[in-house]
């Protein structure tokens, strides 16, 4: 045993030194963060048939922080007491993967987008950065968030979590916000009974996941919100001789009624319900990348272009 503590250790711990103090506390705190959030689900609704993992990659991860933050606030003073090259690969490497990790978690998370349902706004294969601090952030192990504000604005698109299985993210627009009536038919968007106003521009093709050529109408959608001339607008496609569900729902406290701007084609509030404050993820910003995966080619005139 004295020959291992010798190896491992190679000289004495410096009473000064409190790196393992700071170190432990920032993966603990890390660790914890990440396991309360990942560790708070839904109950299925009756008949659902949703399936709620009881442990995922991000729950492993968080109990990995975790467990490292506690070794070093134990342990780690003999750890940073070799003066050798393992602890300077350790504290780069730490501190490189320590600051995205910070980033990522609190500040801005790149997202891609697989399908089409938010189709004029965003294409398949388009990258963007989701403000993790538009909402706050939600406090481990509850419901609550802390710093959110006011929450999302009407016409905000948003990132969350997919009530049904919240191990995948979602983006769409919020129109509905707590207290609104929502009403959808005949391709129409109505708000506490009135109308949204809307503009035809034209016909609009694109190409959908399986390459099929889809023919749509372009509109330009009119929703009350916070715009400086009190609308904010944005484009919505419809398909008018589509099957249109009829919804007439009011949005429950602490809740938001979401749609794909590709409106045939998305799954959205009108399938499943609401979501819930504290499942929300961010704000999408702007995006700074786009493929073309169909036609194997960038789309220059996107890159940099912000998400309204």
């Amino acid at each position: 045993m004295m020959a291992v503590d010798t190896l491992l250790v190679g000289s004495q711990p410096d009473p000064n030194d409190k790196r393992h103090l700071w170190h432990g506390v920032a993966l603990l705190v890390t660790g914890l963060f990440m396991l309360g959030i990942y560790s708070v689900g839904d109950t299925p609704a009756p008949g659902s048939d949703a399936v709620y993992s009881s442990i995922s990659l991000g729950m492993m991860a968080s109990l990995g922080l975790v467990a490292v933050g506690l070794y070093f606030l134990a342990a780690g003073k003999r750890f940073f007491a070799r003066n050798d090259v393992a602890v300077e690969y350790y504290e780069a490497i730490v501190t490189a993967v320590g600051i995205a990790l910070v980033v990522r978690t609190f500040v801005i998370e790149p997202f891609k987008i697989p399908s089409g349902s938010m189709i004029p706004t965003l294409l398949v294969g388009d990258y963007l950065f989701v403000s993790k601090m538009a909402y706050g952030h939600r406090i481990p192990f509850t419901r609550e968030r802390i710093f959110y504000g006011n929450g999302p604005k009407r016409g905000d698109v948003a990132v969350f979590e997919y009530p049904q299985d919240p191990r995948k993210d979602y983006i769409k627009r919020v129109v509905g916000l707590p207290g609104d009536r929502i009403t959808y038919r005949n391709k129409r968007l109505f708000i506490n009974g009135e109308a949204v106003a809307y503009e035809a521009n034209g016909q609009f093709v694109y190409k959908n996941e399986q390459g099929e050529e889809v023919e749509s109408l372009q509109l330009s959608e009119k929703l009350p919100g916070t715009a400086p001339n009190g609308e904010a607008i944005h484009p919505v496609l419809v398909r008018p001789f589509s099957y249109s569900d009829l919804t007439d729902t009011t949005v429950p406290a602490g809740h938001f009624f979401v749609m794909g701007d590709n409106r045939d084609n998305s799954n959205d509030s009108r399938a499943w319900g609401f979501v819930p404050a504290y499942r929300l993820v961010g704000e999408a910003l702007i995006i700074f990348w786009s493929w073309d995966h169909q036609d194997s080619r960038l789309r220059w005139q996107r890159l940099g272009q912000n998400i309204q």
